[in-house]
This record gives structure tokens, sequence and C-alpha cells, in this order.
């Protein structure tokens, strides 16, 4: 489901395509206008909307980079584990590296459960945000009933 912010910027790169079809003096006072619109939308949205936007996109980077890491950690135990195990099977050694096997899957597990952890936290985050983006839009809702206004979800 995209958000608002997304919606207004579908829109907005929708308008600019069909602007370019449009002969040059109609297109700047349309251009002019409706961006206008959009910037005006953009900021009427509430602050806790954008912050809550910018939380998304911290948490999806850093689930995103946390999930590289691990990859990348389990990758090279692995490596690590099979060079363990072809310089103990060359010394006739071979359950040393089956411990180092199982001792990089060990690993491998603590790293994918901390990657786990730390996105489970900024989504906790992001959760309560979201919720209060919810809080203010319920409040500018019951303000504009409350002046006479029509209910304008969409």
């Amino acid at each position: 489901m995209e958000t608002v912010l997304e919606l207004l910027d579908r829109a907005e790169s929708v308008l600019r395509r069909h602007l370019a079809r449009l002969p040059a003096e109609r297109r700047q006072a349309i251009e002019d206008e409706v961006l206008g619109l959009f910037r005006m939308a953009r900021a009427a949205l509430p602050r806790e909307l954008h912050q809550a936007s910018r939380l998304m996109e911290e948490a999806e980077l850093a689930l995103a980079r946390s999930r590289e890491e691990a990859r990348r950690i389990v990758l090279d135990a692995q490596a690590h584990a099979r060079s363990l195990a072809e310089a103990g099977a060359a010394h006739g050694r071979a359950p040393e590296g089956h411990v180092a096997i199982e001792e990089a899957k060990r690993e491998a597990d603590r790293i994918r459960r901390g990657a786990d952890e730390y996105a489970a936290t900024v989504l906790a985050r992001l959760e309560a945000e979201m919720e209060k983006t919810l809080a203010a839009i319920r409040r500018g809702q019951e303000v504009l009933r409350a002046t006479g206004g029509r209910d304008r979800r969409a």
C-alpha cells in the first residue's frame, strides 16, 4: 500500500510527463498552478506523517543493511569453516572441521537474530510514530467536523 506522500509523488510525475506534450505557453501556467497545489498539499499534511515516512525509509534501509551484513558474515564464516575443514582433512583431523562448521552456523544464527531484533526495534519505533500520525489525522477530522466542514476521508 502506498503512502500519501508516494501517491503525491506519483501524481506529480504523471502530471510532468503529460505537461511535456502541451505547448510551452499553456504548459507553464498549468505547471505553476498544479505543482503549487502539490506543494500546498504536502505542506498541509501533518508533520508526523513526514516523520513517519522518513522513519519508514530509515527502517527499510537499516533492515536491508542488516540483512546484507548478516549474509556477508555467514558467507565469510562458511568460507572459513570450509578452509578449516580442508586443512583438518589434510592433516587427518576432519572432526575439527566439523566443529568449525557448527561454530560458523551458530555465529550466523546469532547474527540473524541480532538483525531481526534490530529490525523489530526499528519497526516498533515506526509503529509508534504512525500511531501519533493517525492520532493527529483523527484530531484534524474532529476539528473539521466540529467547525461544520465535511468529512473528507478518502
